[in-house]
């Protein structure tokens, strides 16, 4: 028996034909898959619209060491069973967020309608954003909080020295704190020798020195100026009466002492 010879054009018609049928077929899938999908994503949005999360306020700002609370609140009459209740805070950083391993969920609010989320003893890297997201069943919604850390420079410590040799004295400030802050010397025309190192924990160690003569009688202020948060600090050194204080410390009361030195 002898085999029929396929030509060459009658094999690119073939060809032509089932690529044809592919192109239907995915045509055909897409028509009745497309509507499915449009009508899944409308629904899931209309769900979601229904549950709203609100938030008391968008910026929390918080003492270093503190303890803070961060709150979302929802329709609790949108979840019917406390179970199906559930809440996340997600720490945001550079496009990418992961749940934050510092705060904890509150769950005795959840059935006032709250989801409070409690950060201890409140360290430098707290500082940023989080999303706040609650589900209620089938329906979610979140929303952005924002966590500022400040530290205040609140203890400065003072030190008044005497340079031998020179009939000059150093006078020294010297305070840790967040953001980092400037100093200024009150009434004073003799620069000052400002600087700042960073602690482990995160903090602004600010020293600043002056040099000058001795004026007996006379008080120097030392002013720490946080910029960022609106804040300002004193200390007061002196009198400058080196009978009295041949070399000396003092704290942020300026009241003097002896000891060792910053």
């Amino acid at each position: 028996m002898l085999l029929g010879v396929v030509k060459p054009a009658e094999t690119e018609k073939a060809h032509q034909a089932l690529r044809l049928s592919m192109v239907h077929f995915r045509s055909t899938q897409t028509m009745i898959l497309l509507p499915l999908m449009l009508s899944l994503g409308l629904h899931l949005h209309h769900i979601a619209a229904l549950f709203t999360v609100t938030v008391p306020k968008e910026v929390y700002t918080a003492e270093f060491g503190s303890n803070v609370s961060l709150e979302c609140d929802f329709d609790r009459s949108e979840c019917t069973e406390f179970g199906e209740i559930r809440a996340s805070l997600q720490k945001v950083e550079n496009e990418t967020s992961w749940p934050s391993e510092r705060a904890t969920l509150l769950e005795e609010a959840l059935p006032l309608g709250k989801a409070l989320f409690h950060i201890p003893s409140v360290h430098m890297r707290d500082a940023g954003q989080y999303r706040c997201l609650v589900i209620c069943g089938a329906a979610w919604d979140y929303k952005y909080l924002t966590v500022k850390v400040k530290a205040s420079y609140k203890k400065i410590d003072t030190r008044i020295l005497e340079i031998p040799g020179t009939g000059e004295v150093q006078l020294t400030c010297q305070a840790r704190g967040y953001p980092l802050a400037e100093v200024f010397w009150q009434n004073i025309s003799v620069p000052a020798n400002t600087s700042h190192i960073r602690t482990p924990e995160g903090l602004y160690q600010v020293t600043s020195v002056l040099h000058l003569k001795p004026q007996p009688g006379r008080n120097f202020s030392c002013i720490f100026w946080n910029v960022h948060m609106k804040e300002l600090t004193s200390a007061i050194l002196g009198p400058l009466d080196l009978d009295l204080w041949p070399w000396g410390l003092g704290s942020s009361d300026g009241t003097p002492s002896r000891g060792s030195g910053l």
